[in-house]
């Protein structure tokens, strides 16, 4: 007995002596396992556009956890080393960051959309587009690249080889060797590889095949084999997906003019009161931090749905959150200069203010993203055969009652959240349950086409404060549950941008369901048809 027992120590000693060496099979040497991955659920409807169609997933105000724990404690550590190393490019490479959305096999982090969005956050804004557009050539050839192409180009990309994204700024002919020829300019820069997008297909170059003219890359007669095209190239979710990136960016670089704003009017004062016990000038600063609140809530519930499911479908998150983002950063920046002030303006908090500034110009436009949200939710509307199982008496009283002002809740949404929100959930489900008459309504009277631009411009608007008002709800309920630090101020918060959306929101549903809100539309277009009328028979009369 206590000859095998000895045996066991000797050989337990052995192994570890053994491991303990410097030689070349230690176990210093062996990579560590990766964390494991997330675990999707099946496909389900897009969140958004069902609202459209008559329907609310519930699940989404539960405001789930995308991570595991492995993950969530790899996450923090990565994001620890980013917050105050991601400055240059040279140790974004030694962090291994250039592969964040490339598979483990490519020697890549593999991390999920949710991660990535946390890592873009602490990014400084001079890296920032080079490991943006990096990011997205790599989803580009992992989704849509063959087996050879990603076994090539994923390990090299995944190691730190830049390579950046051009979408239709050179030309392609066709040559007679099925090759093709790509002609054009564009900017330099440090790349290794670049990656030319031109209608559904996808060229890689390497830069060494370019020609470079002062600050410019001129490519002249550059001839990609078969093997470096991409075929059947779709931008549309990648872009989407790269859109949550500049706007989880976007959510650090206003917190740090709030940061900045406070710092320089803690010690001033005006009329011998200081600066910052005035009513007004706390309104500011805390609508400024509710608004940032609720555009990171969106964001990630967001990242939650391409990471929790197969093949969703954010097309109108992802567009929700950029039209919110630019109807509140313009707001915040004009409240927070007027705090600081004209005249003691410094150099940091303008660079800051620019910084924000040239993030929300790489959005879409406002009027293309309020056209695009109520197109895309009217088309799911009309292809759309949901009919729910109730009965004509049943339709017949919630309309009785839904001209009264007085909803019939269906939903019942504050099932899902925290007791202390069931007025907050309340004031959603009406507007949710308002807003789906409406459509109703303008569809059977006729009304419900993309043509009618201004009844698309409210119905969109809407849509983007019932989003926001579901995000925020969901999060505070969660944080108050878990008891997060500070829930009880994120309680008040949900509740604020509930109460101060609906508000907001009131007038909107009131015209819209009026019919066809005369009150206003038509006294604009009269009187501008009336100008334009004027203008045009004096010019006949000058004439």
């Amino acid at each position: 007995m206590w000859s095998v027992i000895n045996r066991r120590v000797f050989l337990r000693k052995l192994i570890a002596r053994c491991s303990s060496t410097n030689g070349s099979y230690g176990l210093d040497k062996i990579k560590p396992l990766p964390v494991p991955d997330i675990v999707r659920k099946p496909r389900r409807l897009p969140f958004l556009k069902s609202i459209y169609a008559g329907q609310y997933d519930i699940e989404v105000l539960t405001y789930p956890e995308t991570l595991n724990l492995e993950r969530f404690k790899d996450l923090e550590s990565r994001v620890q080393q980013v917050q105050h190393n991601c400055t240059k490019i040279d140790t974004v490479r030694q962090l291994g960051l250039f592969g964040m959305s490339a598979p483990y096999p490519s020697s890549g982090l593999n991390l999920s959309d949710t991660e990535i969005a946390r890592v873009f956050e602490h990014f400084d804004s001079n890296t920032f587009k080079s490991v943006f557009d990096h990011t997205l050539c790599v989803d580009i050839i992992k989704t849509f690249g063959t087996p050879s192409q990603k076994s090539k180009y994923l390990p090299l990309l995944a190691s730190g080889a830049v390579c950046t994204l051009h979408v239709d700024t050179v030309t392609s002919t066709l040559l007679p060797n099925e090759s093709w020829e790509l002609t054009g300019s564009v900017k330099n820069s440090a790349d290794v590889f670049l990656l030319f997008v031109i209608g559904s297909k996808a060229y890689i170059v390497e830069k060494d095949k370019t020609f470079v003219n002062g600050e410019n890359l001129e490519l002249r007669q550059v001839v990609v084999a078969p093997d470096d095209i991409i075929e059947n190239v779709n931008l549309t979710k990648i872009m989407h997906r790269g859109k949550l990136y500049t706007c989880s960016l976007l959510t650090t670089s206003l917190k740090r003019v709030v940061q900045a704003t406070v710092q320089n009017l803690i010690p001033k004062t005006r009329l011998n009161l200081k600066l910052r016990e005035c009513d007004s000038v706390l309104k500011i600063i805390s609508k400024s931090l509710i608004n940032i609140y609720t555009l990171e809530s969106m964001i990630y519930l967001t990242t939650w749905m391409t990471d929790g499911f197969d093949d969703p479908d954010i097309e109108l998150e992802s567009a929700s959150i950029q039209l919110f983002a630019r109807q509140t950063v313009d707001s915040i920046l004009i409240d927070l200069k007027m705090v600081n002030g004209r005249s003691s303006i410094n150099q940091k908090f303008s660079n800051l203010c620019n910084e924000v500034e040239e993030l929300v110009e790489s959005l879409e436009g406002s009027m293309k993203l309020a056209n695009y949200i109520s197109s895309q939710g009217v088309e799911f509307f009309n292809k759309s055969d949901y009919e729910e199982n109730v009965s004509f008496l049943t339709t017949a009283y919630r309309n009785i009652m839904m001209k009264r002002n007085e909803p019939s809740l269906k939903y019942g949404l504050q099932q899902f959240l925290h007791p202390a929100l069931k007025h907050a959930a309340n004031f959603l489900e009406y507007d949710v349950l308002k807003f789906q008459f409406i459509i109703n309504q303008c569809h059977a009277a006729g009304q419900l086409t993309t043509d009618n631009q201004m009844l698309m411009e409210r119905l969109s608007t809407v849509i983007v404060y019932i989003y926001a008002m579901t995000a925020v709800l969901g999060r505070t309920s969660r944080s108050y549950c878990t008891g997060i630090r500070f829930c009880d101020y994120e309680m008040n918060t949900g509740e604020t941008v509930v109460r101060e959306s609906c508000t907001l929101l009131k007038p909107i549903l009131e015209e819209l369901m009026s019919g066809k809100y005369v009150a206003t539309d038509s006294v604009y277009e009269s009187f501008a048809d009336q100008l334009l009328f004027n203008n045009i028979n004096r010019g006949q009369t000058e004439t």
